[in-house]
This record gives structure tokens, sequence and C-alpha cells, in this order.
């Protein structure tokens, strides 16, 4: 009768407080976790095989916050930490992403048909609008492609943004802000024709 009594009063301390702590020293717990854990072990977060970004499965539904360790390695999706925003799974960024984690801004067009001061083209918006396929509506999708469209970094600021090359006698006075949107002047009818590179990098 006294482990029954000692249970009760155990749950009915957590349904109080709402808060639980494992570990050492069960009586006292930061005011601020709602779970804390103290030890020389760890947390051991579920395992399971994701099957792509812009599917729920395993899970039957997409759940904001939920964080699970991916095992698979197939589609868009490799073994790590992922989050879930409530529509799609995104990976948890590490230092080894970092190293190798950059792309190319996708081909966008820069009117240099007469001289304009101070033109801006917001960079993340028009990469995030072709990966998103919102774009023009002229594309192709492989067989089988969701048609949701390719992966994204979800803010402007998940992004370093890099030019790498441009013609100085068309682009003069180029600046990036942190989010993405660049300032430019326009020199016209210098050349018939310039390339100006332009690389993203995971923050």
């Amino acid at each position: 009768m006294k482990n029954v009594y000692t249970l009760v009063v155990a749950l009915f301390a957590v349904s109080a407080f709402a808060q639980v702590k494992v570990g050492s020293n069960p009586q006292t717990i930061n005011s601020n976790a709602l779970l804390e854990i103290e030890g020389n072990k760890g947390l051991l977060m579920p395992r399971m095989a994701l099957e792509r970004t812009t599917l729920s499965a395993p899970l039957t539904a997409h759940v904001l916050g939920m964080t699970v360790y991916n095992t698979a390695t197939v589609n868009d999706v490799k073994p790590g930490f992922y989050y879930n925003d409530g529509a799609k799974w995104s990976k948890l960024i590490t230092s080894d992403d970092k190293a190798v984690k950059f792309f190319y801004m996708p081909s966008i067009a820069f009117d240099t048909s007469q001289d304009r001061l101070a033109q801006t083209k917001d960079l993340y918006t028009e990469y995030k609008n072709q990966f998103s396929l919102a774009a023009t509506g002229h594309h192709v999708i492989s067989q089988g492609a969701p048609a949701a469209g390719i992966p994204y970094f979800g803010t402007a600021t998940d992004l370093y943004y890099y030019i790498t090359e441009y013609d100085p006698a068309v682009f003069q006075n180029i600046t990036i802000n942190a989010n993405g949107v660049m300032t430019y002047d326009v020199k016209a009818a210098t050349t018939d024709c310039s390339l100006i590179n332009i690389v993203f990098v995971v923050k």
C-alpha cells in the first residue's frame, strides 16, 4: 500500500507542476524546464527512416516541432537530425555539412539595356520562387518527382551570398545585405554580353 501511495503522490506532483527531472537530485529542477536530464548518459532521440523532406512518412502527418534522427539515405534525405516545420523536414546543419553546402544562384535576368542607378534584386526571393516552382510556371519535372518543388532554405538569413565574378564595365557599386537583397548600378551599352556568378553558402 505504501508503494501505491508513493506512486500516486509522484504522479500528482508531476501533474501539478508539469515538470519532470531524470537523474540525480530529482527534487530540484530548473524553473524554466519542463524536462531536465542530469547524469553521465546521453539522450537517445527517436531513430527512423525518412523517405523525403516533403513527405511526413513514417509519421502520419507533418508535426510542427517534431525532431528525429533519420537513418536513411534516399531521395533528398541523408542520416542526421531533422526537425519538422509543419510542412516539411529540414536537416539540422552540422560543421561537416557546412564544408560542402554551397550552390549557384538559379538563372535570373538583369536588365542592362540602359543606364540604371540604385537597382535592387532580391536574390533569396528569386531563388525561393524558382525552387518552389512559383517563378513563371514554365518548368518540367521528372516522373514521380514531387509537384511541390525543390526543398529550399526557409529564411534568407540561412545563407551567405557571394558574387564571385562580374563585369565592372556593366555592373557597378554592388552590395548585398544579410537578407540577400542586391543593390547595383548598371552602365549600359558597354558590352553585348555580360555574365555574373552568384553563389549561396549555407551558414
